[in-house]
């Protein structure tokens, strides 16, 4: 059954595909590109053999420069990725001293508050122990104008309360 060939078949395809044991016969093996260089002059044979080794050494050099450029690329990603590792150490200082700073700035506001509350009770202490004072130094005073005073100078001194 033979084979079909195709646009994009080479020689070689082309030529494995029609070969057969039984078209091939007593006939020794021989590839066509075998016969198409015996058929070359010297000139031709010696052409194709520069061609080829030009091909080669273009391919090898194109090689040796990707290699090249491959590890000044893989140089430059290293720097990239030192850098980077530096930037998230740093980040992570960063953040680390902002939570402390965070933590100590609460810290000193709730301090602050309490300290802020405890100047109030304080305050509000001493003023009631104040208005208490003044209530008692009033009755001391009250008996003091009662007992001690004379009639005339209550009358007068009740007064001047009243017009205060």
């Amino acid at each position: 059954m033979p084979q079909v060939i195709g646009p994009r078949d080479t020689v070689g395809d082309i030529y494995y595909k029609m070969y057969t044991e039984e078209a091939r016969g007593n006939a020794p093996h021989q590839a066509p590109w075998v016969n198409r260089q015996r058929a070359r002059t010297h000139d031709g044979l010696y052409q194709a053999y520069v061609v080829g080794e030009v091909n080669t050494r273009a391919a090898n050099h194109q090689i040796v420069q990707e290699w090249c450029t491959m590890v000044k690329e893989r140089a430059d990603w290293e720097k990239y990725r030192e850098r980077l590792v530096r930037q998230v150490k740093d980040y992570e200082k960063a953040k680390a001293a902002l939570a402390e700073e965070k933590a100590k700035f609460e810290s000193d506001k709730k301090s602050e508050e309490w300290g802020r509350e405890g100047l109030r009770g304080k305050l509000r202490a001493a003023e009631d122990l104040l208005a208490k004072e003044r209530a008692e130094w009033k009755k001391i005073c009250e008996k003091t104008i009662n007992v001690c005073m004379p009639h005339a100078l209550k009358s007068q001194i009740l007064m001047l309360k009243l017009l205060n």
